[in-house]
């Protein structure tokens, strides 16, 4: 007769009484044994292996015995589980189901001492789960009862356990005041009316020693004592606690002990974090795919972030000083500008600068692939110049150029800028617009558009061309035509910025046919619209 290994597992919820010398998980595991003696002609053996888990709720299944229990299953070493009752293996429906199909693939059976069945017939698995079924609803009646016996005794104003709050010492259901913790409590709230900000009262509080609580655990360890943090003096200074409420849920109970701050300071203080805590101004969103995001500053050291505006059917984007700082701070020469016309020229820019089969040697994280964003450090922006700082790894070598460090180089670009209508075009010093220079808005920023779907594709972004179209609302073949222009010569992007392209090249002429990838072929394209 082939021998059956039996696994007792027994289980406490509470930890109190497991110091007595004959306890709850003791007389659990003699019933089990006496349990396998009496099936010893069927082969049953109890295996020395000890699965005890006192102190541990069966509403879940992290418990230390019964992870060991169900690894040994999984090795094999076990035929037979043995429990007193079906709810010390687990009260969880849910948790109970995914056991006995571990059980079942390892071929392992289920046994309750006091409620004889097991889980290798379906009649035995059917009254298991009914069994489980009342377990659980058991359990969750008692939640419900002692969240409603909480709940009355704070209405009666009773402490209900737990480490008590600064300024405080829970003796039976009550809450003390520690006189040496609340001078604290009062110094935090006169402090944080003087200063006006948690976030200074954060900084003061460790120059004059304040610190959180500290408590002794059951174990013997201390706890507490940790600089306070802002969120903490956050909930401290709206805690009604220090007003002698208690606070259940959204009721708050009063008079359930002495308060430490009196009304005049607790309104004070309510009424100031009011103030402070008033939503801001929501900040335009940000806008995605910007070239030079996290690069650019204005003169005045203020970084500038894309953000882009809806009007109608159609989306600007700019960079912009934000207005916080501008708030609290002297504002750059120029706040705000075209986010693609400032993109496409510092392209053209950077271009003709760096080596061209140059390409960065680490990860770029915020347009993969595109030396243009990997040879940028840093853009400054003013009315009069942009100055644009380059990895001297990514320049050309022959370009003279200003040192700004051991790895860093600076360009000075003299620029105009000519307001039409919305947008802001960018034109070189060197080369002024003339009265007859007039650029051709739409092919501008067909162009702009171009180079932005070309470093969403570079970068995966979007994957094809047909998802790009669909999720611009454009049919494939437009969407086709346009994309060319992302690759245009730099020396054209700059003649089309400015407005120095032949006049018969308009976008519908420049698309009509396939655009060549070659600089060259582009313009020999070019100049045959002269």
């Amino acid at each position: 007769m082939k021998a059956l290994r039996c696994a007792i597992y027994t289980r406490k919820s509470t930890e109190e009484g497991l110091e007595q010398g004959f306890n709850s998980l003791h007389a659990q595991r003699e019933a089990c044994e006496a349990y396998v003696l009496s099936q010893a002609g069927e082969g049953w053996k109890s295996l020395p292996a000890e699965y005890d888990d006192g102190g541990f709720s069966g509403g879940n299944i992290e418990r230390p015995a019964l992870k060991r229990l169900m690894a040994d299953i999984d090795r094999g070493l076990i035929d037979i589980v043995v429990v007193y009752k079906v709810d010390r293996l687990t009260r969880a429906l849910g948790d109970f189901s995914k056991i006995v199909e571990r059980f079942d693939a390892r071929q392992v059976s289920f046994v309750s001492v006091t409620q004889a069945f097991n889980t290798t017939s379906s009649m035995g698995r059917l009254t298991l789960n009914m069994l489980l079924s009342f377990a659980q609803f058991e359990r969750e009646v008692t939640g419900e009862r002692i969240r409603d016996k909480i709940a009355a005794s704070k209405a009666k104003g009773l402490w209900m356990g737990g480490c008590a709050p600064l300024g405080y010492d829970g003796k039976g259901r009550k809450l003390v005041i520690n006189e040496t913790e609340a001078e604290t409590v009062r110094t935090i709230f006169s402090r944080y009316l003087e200063l006006g900000s948690t976030v200074k009262l954060a900084g003061d509080l460790p120059a004059r020693n304040i610190r959180s609580k500290t408590w002794t655990g059951k174990d013997g360890v201390q706890r507490g004592g940790h600089a306070i943090t802002r969120g903490a003096l956050n909930y401290l200074l709206t805690n009604p606690v220090y007003r002698g409420a208690i606070r259940h849920g959204d009721k708050v109970y009063p008079d359930a002990h002495p308060p430490i701050v009196d009304g005049a300071t607790w309104d004070a203080v309510q009424a100031r974090l009011a103030t402070n805590n008033q939503p801001k101004p929501a900040t335009p969103k940000l806008g995605t795919g910007a070239l030079l995001r996290g690069l650019i500053f204005d003169d005045a050291g203020n970084a500038m972030q894309p953000t882009h505006t809806r009007r109608r059917d159609k989306r600007y984007h700019y960079y912009i000083t934000p207005g916080r700082i501008a708030d609290h701070h002297a504002v750059g020469s120029l706040p705000r500008i075209a986010a693609h016309t400032l993109d496409a020229f510092v392209t053209a820019k950077v271009i003709s600068l760096i080596r061209p089969n140059w390409r960065p040697t680490g990860q770029v994280t915020d347009i993969k692939n595109d030396p243009i964003r990997a040879a940028v450090t840093k853009v400054v922006l003013g009315t009069g110049v942009i100055r644009i700082t380059l990895l001297r790894e990514a320049c050309r070598p022959e370009i003279e150029v200003g040192e700004v460090d051991g790895h860093g180089v600076e360009i000075v670009v003299p620029i105009r800028l000519k307001h039409r209508s919305s947008s802001l075009i960018v034109a070189p010093a060197d080369r002024p617009l003339s009265k007859n220079a007039k650029p051709d808005r739409a092919l501008v920023r067909a162009v702009c558009i171009a180079r932005d779907w070309g470093r969403r594709l570079e970068s995966g972004e979007v994957e094809s061309t047909f998802q790009l179209a669909k999720l611009e609302g454009l049919c494939k073949r437009h969407a086709g035509r346009l994309l060319p222009l992302a690759w245009l010569a730099p020396d054209l992007i700059d003649d089309i910025i400015n407005g120095r392209q032949p006049r018969a090249m308009t976008l519908q002429a420049l698309t009509a046919k396939p655009i060549p990838r070659g600089w060259d072929d582009q313009r020999r394209l070019v100049a045959s619209f002269a």
